[in-house]
C-alpha cells in the first residue's frame, strides 16, 4: 500500500480565513477587537473578586472582595482620518511576551480554551473560543502595533501555577510579513492598546456614526461603557439590556411569550393573520453578542406556528458558533434550543388552546414535529369539521383518533358545499357514499387532519363519479395500533400521490383556497411525453397555456370560443372561491377543443422540434379528459 502526507499549505489557508469570503463582513474587525477588550476586562474583574482565594475560602474571599473598590473597565476606539489608524484601547488583563507567542501569533489557538485559563475556575466564562479573532484584523490592516501590559491580578489566585511576567511590550505587524517583532516598553497601565493601520478601501468607510452603529449592532448591551472617537468627535456607547422590552404589549392578535430564566432572556412573539407583516426581525444573541440574525434561517420556529419573531440572547455559551462568528452551526444544540423554544410556547398557550386556531400554519406545507408536547398540544386545539354518525361536529383531531383506535376504516374528504350537492342531487348514490365512509371530513384544517393521519394511511386515491361534479378523494386508515409520534417525520401527501385513473389528464379538485385548482396526472401518457422536456420553454409554455385555457372556460362557462388562445398562463380572474370547484366544470369544454388543442400543437412546435424533442405522438383525445366536462349533446 502506499500512502501521501496530507499537507496543508499555511500561507493559502491564512490567506484564505483573513479575507471577506471567510467572515462574509468586511466590518467584522471591530466585533472582534470589541469582543477581545470585553473578555479582557471581564477577566480581570473575575480575578480581582478571585483576589485572596490563596488563603481565603472562596465565599470569604468574595466578601471581602464585595467591601473593596474594583477597577472600572473600559474600552475606547478611536480613528483618525488622516493618519487612517484605527484604535481599540481597554484596561483589562492585557498580554506579555509570553502571551504574544503563545496565542497571538498562533492562529486557532484561544488562551481562553487553554488550561492555563481553565485552572483559574473563574466565574466568568468568555466569549471568544477560536483563536482566529486576529485573522479579521490582518484583512482590513497593512500594519498592526499592539502596546500591553499584564495585570497584576493574574498572580494572586490560590491556583497559579507560577507567577507571571507583568512586563510590558509592543508588537509589530507589516502586510505579507509572516513574523511578529516585539519589543519591551515603558507601558504603565494595565491592559492593551491594538492600533490597525487601515488599507484605503476600508479607512473610507468609517464614520463615527457608522462605529457607533457598529457597536450597537453586535452587541445587545454594554456591560460597562465604550468610548467612540473619530477625530475631534466623540460619543459613548452605553447601552441598557432592551431585550424586556415589549413592543407589541397589550396588541390582540398578539401572544408574547416573556422568557426569563437562568438560561436565556428575551421576548417571543407570535402573529395571528390580521397582524401578517407586523413582525419585527428575529435576532438571536449569545452571551450578549450577536449570534444569528433573520439572514439565517434556523429553523427554531415550529412549523404549526405561522408567523413569529423573537429576540432572545442566551446567557452562556451553548449554541456551537460558526467560526466565523457570522451565524449558528446547525447541530444538536441549535435542535435543543428548537426545542426549548417549543415548550415555551406549548406552555403559553396550555390553558388557552380554544385561541391556538388564528396562529395555526395553514397545514400546506409540514407543521408536525417530533416533539410529544407540541402534538398533544396540536392534538386538542386543532378542529376539524367532520360528518359522523349521521351528523356534522366539529371535533379536535385526537378525539377523533382516539374515538377509532383498533380500526381500520374508510375516510372521505369532501368540501361541504359538494357534500350538500351530492346529497341534494344523488339521493342514491350517496347513501352508498355515507355507507362506504365511516368519516367525512370537510374543508376546515382538512390540511392539517390528513398530516396528522399520516403514520395511519394505508392507501389514498381520487373518486371522480360518473354523476357530474362528484370528484373527492378518499383514505384507508389503518389505527389498529397507535403510533408513536416519531413517526410524524415520515413522508405524507397532503392528496393521493396518484389519480387512481391513468386515462384523465388532469381534473379539478375542491381543496382550494382563493384560487382554481387544476391538479395534472403525471401518470397520463401525454405528461409522461413531456416530463422529460418540461425545461424546455416552449413545452412548459404550451403546458401552461393549455391549463389556462381550461381554467378560464370553467370561469366562462356561458364563453365559448374555437381556438385555444394563448395566454401565456396564470391569468385567472373573477374566480369564486364559494363555488364548487368541480360543478364549475361540469360541461366546461366544447367537443372542439380537442380539435383546438391539437392544432395548438402543430402550430407550437415544428416537425424538427417535435422529433428533437422525442414529442411525435402528443395529440390529445376526448377521452383524456371527464366525460362530464363536454356538453351532454356533444
Amino acid at each position: 500500500m502506499k500512502t501521501t502526507t496530507v499537507d496543508i499549505d499555511n500561507s493559502n489557508l491564512i490567506a484564505m480565513l483573513a479575507s471577506p469570503e471567510f467572515y462574509g463582513n468586511d466590518e467584522v474587525y471591530i466585533r472582534e477587537l470589541v469582543q477581545n477588550g470585553i473578555d479582557s476586562c471581564m477577566t480581570r474583574l473575575a480575578l480581582e473578586m478571585s483576589w485572596g482565594t490563596e488563603f481565603l475560602e472562596m465565599e470569604q474571599a468574595e466578601t471581602l472582595n464585595s467591601m473593596r473598590k474594583l477597577f472600572d473597565p473600559r474600552i475606547t476606539i478611536s480613528y483618525n482620518s488622516v493618519t487612517q489608524r484605527l484604535s481599540v484601547e481597554d484596561n483589562g488583563i492585557g498580554m506579555n511576551a509570553q502571551d504574544v507567542e503563545r496565542y497571538v501569533s498562533k492562529v486557532g489557538v484561544s488562551y481562553y480554551q487553554s488550561e492555563e485559563y481553565q485552572m483559574q475556575q473563574l466565574k466568568y466564562e468568555p466569549i471568544g473560543q477560536f483563536g482566529i479573532g486576529m485573522l479579521s484584523c490582518f484583512m482590513v490592516a497593512r500594519g498592526i502595533l499592539i502596546e500591553s501590559k499584564k495585570d497584576k491580578s493574574v498572580n494572586t489566585a490560590w491556583n497559579v501555577g507560577s507567577r507571571q511576567s507583568l512586563e510590558a511590550i509592543t508588537v509589530k505587524w507589516f502586510e505579507n510579513s509572516k513574523t511578529m517583532e516585539y519589543v519591551g516598553s515603558n507601558r504603565r497601565e494595565s491592559g492593551a492598546k491594538i492600533t490597525l493601520v487601515l488599507k484605503p478601501a476600508y479607512a473610507t468607510q468609517l464614520t463615527l456614526r457608522r462605529l457607533v452603529n457598529l457597536v450597537k449592532e453586535y452587541m445587545l448591551y454594554q456591560p460597562f461603557p465604550v468610548e467612540v472617537s473619530f477625530d475631534d468627535m466623540k460619543a459613548v456607547v452605553s447601552e441598557p439590556n432592551r431585550i424586556m422590552e415589549n413592543p407589541f404589549a397589550d396588541i390582540l392578535g398578539v401572544v408574547a411569550i416573556r422568557v426569563d430564566d437562568d438560561f436565556m432572556e428575551g421576548y417571543i412573539w407570535i402573529f395571528s393573520a390580521r397582524h401578517e407583516g407586523m413582525e419585527i426581525p428575529s435576532r438571536l444573541y449569545q452571551q450578549g453578542f450577536l449570534a444569528a440574525d433573520e439572514s439565517q434561517e434556523l429553523d427554531i420556529r415550529p412549523p404549526w406556528i405561522k408567523d413569529m419573531s423573537y429576540r432572545l440572547n442566551i446567557k452562556k455559551r451553548f449554541l456551537t458558533l460558526r467560526a466565523s462568528r457570522d451565524g449558528v452551526a446547525k447541530d444538536g444544540k441549535l435542535h435543543e434550543l428548537r426545542g426549548l423554544i417549543g415548550r415555551k410556547i406549548v406552555e403559553a398557550f396550555s390553558n388557552n388552546t380554544a385561541g391556538l386556531g388564528q396562529y395555526l400554519s395553514n397545514g400546506h406545507r409540514s407543521m408536525l414535529t417530533g416533539y410529544e408536547d407540541e402534538m398533544k398540544l396540536l392534538g386538542h386545539s386543532v378542529t376539524v369539521d367532520v360528518y359522523l354518525k349521521g351528523r356534522a361536529v366539529e371535533l379536535p383531531v385526537d378525539t377523533i383518533i382516539d374515538g377509532f383506535m383498533g380500526k381500520v376504516i374508510r375516510i372521505a374528504f369532501i368540501t361541504r358545499g359538494l357534500f350538500d350537492y351530492y346529497r341534494a342531487n344523488y339521493v342514491a348514490d350517496f347513501k352508498k357514499f355515507l355507507k362506504d365512509n365511516r368519516l367525512i371530513v370537510f374543508e376546515k384544517n382538512r390540511d392539517i387532519f390528513s398530516q396528522f393521519l399520516a403514520p395511519y394511511t394505508k392507501s389514498r386515491r381520487y373518486v371522480i363519479s360518473e354523476h357530474p361534479g362528484i370528484i373527492y378523494d378518499d383514505m384507508v386508515a389503518d389505527f389498529s395500533e397507535e403510533k408513536n409520534v416519531m413517526l410524524y417525520r415520515n413522508a405524507y401527501s397532503l392528496l393521493p400521490k396518484k389519480f387512481g385513473y391513468d386515462d384523465i389528464f388532469c381534473m379539478v379538485t375542491n381543496t382550494q383556497s382563493g384560487h382554481l385548482d387544476i391538479t395534472v396526472n403525471e401518470e397520463h401518457r401525454l405528461y409522461k411525453l413531456m416530463q422529460p422536456v418540461m425545461d424546455n420553454y416552449k413545452v412548459h409554455n404550451f403546458l401552461s397555456v393549455v391549463l389556462e385555457n381550461i381554467r378560464q372556460r370553467i370561469i366562462n362557462s356561458s364563453l365559448t370560443w374555437n381556438k385555444l388562445v394563448d395566454f401565456g398562463g396564470a391569468v385567472v380572474h373573477a374566480w369564486d372561491p364559494n363555488d364548487i370547484a368541480t360543478v364549475q366544470s361540469i360541461w366546461c369544454l366544447e367537443a372542439s377543443f380537442i380539435d383546438s388543442l391539437n392544432e395548438f400543437v402543430d402550430m407550437k412546435f415544428t416537425d424538427k422540434e417535435m422529433a428533437e424533442l422525442e414529442l411525435v405522438g402528443l395529440e390529445f383525445r376526448r377521452d383524456d379528459f371527464i366525460n362530464w366536462w363536454f356538453t351532454p349533446h356533444e
